[in-house]
């Protein structure tokens, strides 16, 4: 048996657990009581009863992610406006670099279009290098390695999406089978029915754009280069660019922590900003100049649910990490779905709290994914660690917004990042005195943990929490 410690929340005092804006208390199982034979969930009605007599303060929570539906019903009243910036005028009033960027910004935009799907980077890493060393008769033996370890990595990436294709291809002759809808249905509503249907289509997707020539598609349509980190001012105000479903549902988590409040939330603005495709890696640029634009307008809690396995520009992400520590603000990552440990230092995904080899920060905390049920409560599909994953949030079957007014569940460690950025800005409403490390220090301090054991992802393994 193997042993590891992972902790969820459960909150009868000053933390809670809270999942989307929805309409009927059933959808929010995440909500209720810790029951050890049924799902740890959490009171939160009764921790609010908590905060009764005290009053929040204004908080701003920026979500990076691949675009958010700013007009849902349900999200309109949260998201920020720049008080700085008059909209449509097509200037940059505030003189930040952002002409229009009264909501957010959308770093993969250009002046006709937008970036929806990007390759892999071990794909760009591997079309740099072919274009580096064109001519293959005349390489070194150290640079004929680098190449060969390149294609190595290249070729895995699009084995693993040539078999997700099959599998989608498989799915999409077979989705009107009865068993197969009865059983998406049951498990992930009618939302899961509707990404049977969609499933081909994104693997047609992903393996199409991981053949392409990323950089050069980026150029034309962004207009600037992506290796460039000295270029900050690029991009466009398309927050709900190609299909922003992934961060319309993150943004409307963290909104409905809100809801809940007496104060119906008044407290809470969220800045949108795109920085994510809707499949493929997303750019270490945007990343950390989202991160920058985040703590400039004063976010002092940033949700990330994205991450990827290669950082060509690691150090300028590590520099916007520490930019925002320097400003106290936490942040707030998911460690991802692949059913994977992380504590070795080679499995890492990127960004982390580690700004090189030896120092990290301590305004990190990096989210696992809790099931809706007692016996399992590690999600099958969540990335796991004694020392790399801080804090089980629920993410199976979470219930939240999605474009065009309407809601939908979805589950993934993206669903838990928002659980805990909620928790934190709620707590950094009611509490301001307390700084990104102590709210950090406060949840890791406040679990609760279970002797039980439970499943280890991706294995017939069971573990002791402990």
């Amino acid at each position: 048996m193997r042993r590891f410690t992972t902790c969820y929340i459960s909150i009868t005092t000053t933390l809670l657990f809270i999942a989307a804006t929805t309409s009927s208390a059933q959808d929010l199982w995440h909500l209720e009581k810790a029951n050890p034979n049924r799902s740890f969930g959490a009171s939160v009605y009764d921790a609010y009863k908590h905060l009764e007599h005290k009053k929040p303060t204004p908080i701003i929570v920026a979500v990076i992610d691949n675009g958010t539906d700013i007009n849902h019903k349900d999200l309109k009243p949260y998201i920020w406006t720049n008080p700085k910036e008059t909209a449509n005028n097509n200037k940059d009033d505030d003189g930040n670099g952002y002409a229009d960027d009264v909501h957010g910004w959308n770093f993969m935009g250009g002046a006709k279009a937008d970036i929806d799907y990007e390759a892999l980077e071990e794909t760009r890493k591997y079309q740099r290098i072919i274009a580096k060393y064109a001519d293959s008769t005349k390489l070194s033996d150290s640079e004929r390695k680098v190449l060969r370890n390149a294609y190595s990595s290249y070729e895995r990436g699009n084995e693993e999406r040539k078999s997700s294709l099959k599998y989608a291809t498989f799915i999409d002759k077979n989705k009107k089978a009865p068993l197969l809808k009865t059983g998406a249905l049951l498990f992930g509503g009618k939302g899961a029915v509707r990404e049977l249907s969609e499933m081909k289509l994104y693997a047609e997707k992903e393996l199409e754009y991981n053949y392409m020539n990323s950089d050069s598609l980026r150029r034309s349509i962004v207009g600037d280069d992506p290796l460039d980190t000295d270029n900050k001012h690029y991009g466009n105000n398309h927050l709900d660019a190609g299909d922003p479903s992934h961060g319309t549902h993150t943004a409307g988590i963290i909104a409905g922590i809100a809801k809940v409040d007496k104060h119906n939330g008044d407290w809470l603005k969220i800045i949108a900003l795109r920085a994510v495709p809707v499949d493929g890696d997303e750019r270490d640029k945007d990343v950390a100049n989202a991160i920058r634009y985040a703590v400039d307008n004063g976010a002092k809690v940033i949700s990330m649910s994205f991450g990827k396995h290669i950082s060509p520009q690691r150090e300028y992400v590590a520099a916007a990490i520490k930019y925002a520590e320097e400003h106290d603000v936490l942040l707030v990552h998911g460690s991802g779905n692949e059913a994977k440990q992380l504590d070795s230092a080679h499995k890492r995904n990127f960004p982390n709290y580690w700004l090189d080899s030896t120092t990290r920060v301590y305004n990190w905390i990096e989210v696992g994914a809790s099931g809706n049920s007692a016996k399992k409560l590690v999600a099958g599909f969540s990335n796991y660690g004694r020392k790399s994953v801080d804090i089980l949030a629920p993410g199976v079957q979470i219930y939240s917004t999605i474009p065009g007014d309407k809601y939908e569940y979805m589950s993934g460690t993206s669903m838990a990042t928002p659980v805990v950025a909620g928790i934190a800005a709620m707590i950094r409403s009611y509490y301001p005195q307390l700084t990104a490390q102590e709210v950090r220090e406060l949840l890791m301090k406040n679990v609760t943990t279970t002797n039980k054991y439970v499943n280890v992802p991706s294995t017939n393994w069971q573990a002791q929490l402990w």
